[in-house]
């Protein structure tokens, strides 16, 4: 009996699944190792999710709290001002999480969207079912305070840098913190990023190869 015609392409997804989950323990254990008990309970409340370039998966003022995981893609995150104008607040890629620490905790919508820039491979779990771990075992408790944290940190640095940084100075830290994503982040969009026009960026781009 031959094998049906789609099974390649099943077995990719398969691996696709299995390569997410590996990668989400692995970032996980930077802060604390866990069993396998600990890791099946963890990894049960996450779903694996994929995305196309341009697809939407969250709009400004959904009530959807998830923590977000990216095992392969780029996640464009940005905010709506008054006059309906999109702008960017961070790019999440490979190995990097998300989440909606504010609106979660205060069970409000979501202040921002979410649009995948690429195609995009991603785990994500409903925050109330990731923080209700927290009672069941010390160790959850301790990859949420890591968790938060780490986007606490993220949140404060951008933040400092919009107040007290020069477009230049700003463009200059990306470069040297997510080289990769020069190339794959479009002009446009890091312009947003960085509070300046695409005149400007390109001129900030002359600036530092000359």
């Amino acid at each position: 009996m031959g094998y049906p015609k789609n099974e390649p392409s099943i077995k990719i997804k398969e691996m696709k699944h299995d390569i997410l989950y590996t990668n989400l323990r692995q970032t996980f254990s930077q802060w604390a190792e866990l069993s396998d008990h600990q890791w099946e309970a963890l990894s049960a409340i996450f779903q694996s999710k994929s995305a196309r370039p341009k697809a939407m998966i969250n709009m400004p003022g959904d009530e959807t709290h998830e923590l977000i995981f990216v095992g392969q893609g780029l996640l464009r995150f940005y905010f709506l001002a008054a006059d309906g104008k999109e702008n960017n607040k961070a790019f999440v890629a490979e190995n990097q999480f998300a989440g909606p620490l504010a609106s979660a905790a205060l069970g409000l919508p979501l202040y921002y969207g979410i649009e995948a820039l690429e195609e995009t491979h991603y785990l994500a779990a409903p925050f109330e079912a990731f923080t209700s771990l927290y009672d069941t075992d010390y160790v959850f408790e301790r990859l949420g305070r890591k968790l938060a944290e780490l986007l606490l940190i993220r949140k404060e640095l951008r933040t400092r840098s919009l107040l007290e940084k020069t477009a230049g100075e700003r463009y200059i830290d990306f470069l040297n913190e997510h080289p990769e994503l020069v190339r794959r982040v479009p002009q446009y969009h890091l312009a947003s990023y960085l509070g300046v026009t695409e005149v400007s960026l390109s001129r900030l781009k002359s600036s530092v190869r000359a």
